[in-house]
């Protein structure tokens, strides 16, 4: 009965990739997952130097993917030294949240504090798909799926309002 447990347990354990990995793994699975990014979205017709990405034009905004111990995440970070400069970015944006939910949907997540952990305050306007994990290689076509799916429309609502959130 005890060895059942066990099975389980770790089954359950490898399944959220909660395994302990050496540095040395991590990076490969890093790597890995990135490089098969990458080819998936040359396969649907985007390289990855065709996203907009760092090159908003809006030197505190950046379109960014992600994969960490929260989930997978497409988003919109805006990121300044300066709280005041930051929120002014973030609130130029937020006048134009409805042209961003009619384009990306409701589930868009905006959030002028936002906190990346062990790092630094950032604001962004975010899509999150819980409970991913660079670990979960049998998932990987759903990430590859769900970051490119979101940022095109991230992008798209992003090109929408750029303009006018500069001019701003």
């Amino acid at each position: 009965m005890l060895v059942e447990v066990k099975k389980r347990s770790i089954s359950f354990v490898k399944k959220i990739g909660l395994l302990m990995y050496t540095r040395e793994e991590k990076r490969a699975y890093r790597i890995q997952f990135w490089e098969g990014f990458k080819e998936y979205s040359k396969n649907k017709g985007r390289k990855m130097t065709s996203w907009v990405l760092k090159g908003t034009q809006i030197n505190e905004a950046q379109l960014k993917f992600d994969l960490n111990n929260k989930g997978a995440f497409v988003m919109l970070q805006i990121d300044s030294k300066s709280a005041v400069k930051r929120h002014s970015v973030f609130d130029r944006f937020l006048k134009f949240k409805p042209v961003v939910q009619e384009i990306c949907g409701e589930e868009i997540v905006w959030d002028k504090n936002y906190f990346i952990e062990g790092f630094k305050e950032v604001s962004v306007i975010y899509f999150q798909m819980k409970r991913a994990s660079v670990y979960n290689k049998e998932n990987w076509e759903e990430y590859y799926q769900f970051l490119f799916e979101k940022m095109n429309l991230l992008e798209e609502a992003y090109l929408e309002i750029k303009e006018v959130v500069q001019n701003g």
